[in-house]
């Protein structure tokens, strides 16, 4: 409930606030990425940006996809999801990696150059660099004010302190988090609620098959979540709530209980 003061001032318990979430989701190929957001609140719309990973969840219903092949369909996607706020409560980004790419290809052809291997070494400028720097940067933080809950998934990235100048913050490397560069890893970081890695782990154990006991195993998809040295992590929570290492075949639900201290 907002509290006015006699001189018009606005205020609210923290506690009432409730809004949507912003999340960034990153891990190897097959991880199990798009498989949780298709937890997520529904209608659901992904931003399949060259991805084509959609497989996993074809049988999911509520779930719609917008193919994205250049830089002026995100901008497309925004304002029309800014006009018509109440059409999705989730917007999935498969994969901010691939939204990097084609922002790189949009800078690159404003200047007239060849968008051939954009990226790769000697391919941009310094500066070429900080306008794909910058352009993320406004681009996942509009984004992430809509009023909806944003999922931007990513590529696995290891960085060690070979790649950077300097450590000043003496931070533990090597280091684990979503793949694109640098300057936009630290806007993306700070911007979402909850940043999370996906990982497949093999549970072993053991069965009587014709009287012979056979050793097996089956793939466990998880979801790192709690803090991790090595592994970018982070859940906005209640100070008093220890986030677990991990959650076994995760979905939207019970990291929000989490969130909430449930």
């Amino acid at each position: 409930m907002v509290r006015t003061t006699t001189d018009g001032f606005h205020f609210v318990r923290v506690s009432e606030i409730d809004r949507p979430c912003s999340w960034a989701i990153y891990g190897r190929s097959g991880s199990g990425k798009t498989t949780f957001a298709a937890t997520f609140p529904k209608p659901i719309l992904i931003l399949d940006i060259r991805d084509q990973g959609t497989d996993s969840i074809a049988d999911v219903k509520d779930i719609f996809v917008r193919s994205i092949d250049k830089w002026d369909e995100i901008e497309e996607t925004y304002y029309w999801l800014k006009e018509h706020p109440t059409r999705f409560k989730t917007v999935v980004f498969d994969t901010v990696t691939q939204m990097q790419q084609l922002c790189m290809e949009h800078i690159l052809t404003d200047k007239r150059k060849s968008t051939d291997r954009a990226g790769d070494w000697g391919t941009m400028t310094r500066r070429e660099w900080g306008d794909v720097s910058g352009t993320m940067k406004t681009w996942i933080t509009d984004f992430r004010d809509l009023p909806l809950e944003m999922v931007f998934l990513a590529q696995e990235r290891v960085s060690t302190t070979d790649e950077d100048e300097e450590n000043p913050d003496n931070m533990i490397t090597p280091e684990v988090g979503p793949a694109v560069i640098k300057s936009v890893a630290v806007t993306l970081n700070a911007a979402v609620s909850v940043i999370a890695n996906t990982f497949i782990r093999q549970r072993r154990y053991t069965k009587m098959i014709n009287g012979k006991r056979v050793e097996k195993q089956e793939p466990q998809y998880c979801l790192r979540i709690g803090p991790n040295p090595i592994y970018t992590t982070k859940i906005r929570k209640p100070k008093n709530i220890i986030a677990p290492a991990f959650i076994e075949n995760a979905e939207y639900k019970d990291v929000i209980a989490l969130k909430k201290g449930e």
